[in-house]
């Protein structure tokens, strides 16, 4: 079984939307991590513009419902952790098994992006999801105890 760790993405002083997005995404999908990306799915985005995509959707939904969070409050992503103990899983198998998890987690309503690292002992998956859902009228909102929720989903 696999131990998960829910984070969220803001901006950070000094940084543009554009560029929280892109250096969170790009740790990700880092090619000495992900066997030259190999180890990289996606649902409903494209792994090479997924930081312009996720960035677009958040102008849409301004457009859209005329809301705008204030800069320092806005989630711009969230990242789930998925660790796997040592040959536990191929690296493969533990890419199959995050995207299944990213899609249970946010029902086919959230594009989001997987990479699977394997520069350490412990094989494990960056699981980055879109605050923003979809169609651009809602976005994603985070619950007192997610993380027990994401591990029994992970778990299942």
């Amino acid at each position: 079984m696999a131990t998960t760790r829910h984070f969220t993405r803001h901006v950070n002083a000094g940084e543009t939307i554009a560029e929280a997005i892109k250096d969170c995404t790009d740790y990700g999908k880092n090619p000495d991590k992900t066997r030259g990306g190999d180890l990289i799915s996606s649902y409903e985005c494209d792994p090479a513009t997924v930081d312009a995509e996720f960035l677009l959707s958040k102008s849409k939904y301004k457009a859209i419902t005329g809301r705008e969070q204030k800069r320092d409050e806005n989630i711009l992503c969230y990242q789930i952790r998925q660790s796997f103990l040592p040959g536990e899983v191929a690296p493969e198998e533990a890419n199959r098994i995050g995207y299944e998890l990213g899609m249970n987690w946010t029902k086919g309503r959230h594009a989001f992006l997987v990479t699977t690292h394997i520069d350490k002992a412990h094989i494990h998956n960056h699981i980055y999801y879109n605050s923003t859902s979809l169609d651009c009228t809602r976005k994603f909102r985070n619950f007192w105890n997610s993380s027990f929720a994401i591990r029994r989903v992970s778990d299942r």
